[in-house]
């Protein structure tokens, strides 16, 4: 007979954390691992990881430079994740404080895996009464770098099975995690994975990293976030989808996980009590400025259609990749920034003669024109304009389109 409800979550508990036990024993200490059939199974698990995970540059912004008065100035940002990765004197000292409170708080005196977390977590999760789920930053890191790689996959069939191992709710993958966990203690400094956790975490939506998180609710730089603000950011890590700030209906439970965060670092001696007396009172609405999402060309002015083009045109940018595909998933990962000829004076003198002789609120009859200039010898395009407003949503009205005349797309 199988044991179940309580009395079976404890002797899976006590079997895990014995597992764990001898793993973060044998990586350590490898002479000390014990010869029982368990641990060789446990450690045998392991035999095809790497000893460590890269911390390696994660997926970002890519920006579309045009040319105003023969300067480059940016028209558009595109991106499958709003990330903009910052150093260690770009974030704010609260947030790395409140990080450390509210997600691993021993993260300076362990290796990489806290048993002492882990069995809480677990007894938690057997007696329902758990908020934490015992995951130091550093397994957190590994856990969102093996997502990352996996939506880097070439096809959707891969990106699916690899997302699935990475995020699985098994025993294996929380064992894969603490052991390169503990690789990455030793490989890297507490201060490349902390600042790498910040800057690869999510915040809700496609918003990732504290730069983007800062930008996207309140509209600084993450070295400016104050204390009450610093601490609602990393309450989101633990829900995101739940505690995120782009929507009031989310404040209040935010305010509960950012006082828990805030009762940390006063208790761990990183703030007064004064500053914790202080940020507590602090309403959520009083410090929250959203800056709308500038992703796509829609955001690209009179350039819509260039912005499009130059797009659609990423398989073809040998810069980005031997191949079309190489090419598809290096724009994905980000961190692009394309300089295209496209002369915006010129192109603001095309687009109003457009929009003066043939306007896009004729409704009589179909009319419409499109214009393109290109440098002559070279082929460059300086000029990309037509009379319909540049649209790729369902709610275009006619006045719109996202079909680009003066390509071959049409």
């Amino acid at each position: 007979m199988k044991p179940s409800g309580v009395i079976g979550g404890l002797i899976g508990l006590v079997t895990f954390s014995a597992l764990a036990g001898v793993l973060v024993t044998a990586m350590i200490t490898p002479a000390l691992a014990v010869t029982s059939s368990a641990a060789n199974g446990a450690i045998g698990i392991f035999d095809n990881l790497p000893d460590y995970i890269q911390i390696g540059g994660q997926s970002q912004r890519n920006e579309i430079y045009a040319l105003r008065g023969g300067a480059p100035v940016q028209i558009a940002t595109v991106y499958d994740q709003n990330r903009q990765e910052v150093a260690w004197a770009g974030v704010s000292q609260f947030v790395k404080d409140a990080a450390v409170a509210g997600e691993d708080r021993r993260f300076y005196e362990h290796g990489g895996v806290d048993l002492q977390s882990l069995v809480r977590a677990g007894i938690g999760f057997v007696t329902k009464t758990g908020t934490t789920g015992g995951s130091t930053l550093a397994m957190q890191l590994v856990k969102n770098i093996r997502v990352q790689e996996a939506l880097q996959q070439d096809t959707p069939a891969k990106i699916k099975a690899a997302y699935k191992d990475a995020i699985k709710a098994t025993p294996d993958r929380k064992l894969a995690e603490m052991k390169l966990a503990i690789g990455l203690e030793k490989r890297y400094s507490k201060k490349e994975i902390l600042l790498a956790y910040l800057n690869i975490t999510g915040f809700g939506g496609v918003t990732y990293g504290i730069e983007a998180a800062a930008e996207r609710y309140f509209s600084i730089d993450a070295k400016d976030l104050t204390l009450p603000q610093a601490a609602s950011l990393v309450a989101i890590v633990q829900q995101p989808n739940d505690q995120r700030l782009d929507n009031p209906k989310h404040y209040p439970v935010n305010k509960v996980r950012r006082d828990i965060i805030l009762d940390d670092m006063l208790e761990l001696g990183k703030i007064t009590q004064k500053q914790h007396d202080d940020a507590v009172a602090t309403p959520i609405a009083s410090y929250i400025k959203l800056s709308l999402p500038n992703n796509g060309c829609l955001n690209a002015a009179d350039a819509k259609f260039f912005c499009d083009y130059v797009v659609r045109n990423v398989p073809n940018l040998t810069a980005l990749g031997a191949s079309k595909p190489d090419r598809a998933a290096n724009w994905t990962h980000g961190g692009y920034k394309i300089y295209t000829s496209l002369d915006l004076d010129q192109q603001d003198v095309a687009q109003a003669q457009i929009n003066k002789t043939t306007p896009n609120t004729e409704t009589r009859f179909a009319l419409g024109s499109a214009a393109v200039a290109l440098q002559p010898g070279t082929g460059k395009i300086l000029v990309m304009a037509q009379n319909k407003d540049y649209n790729n949503t369902t709610d275009a009205t006619p006045a719109q389109t996202s079909i680009n005349y003066s390509t071959d797309q049409a």
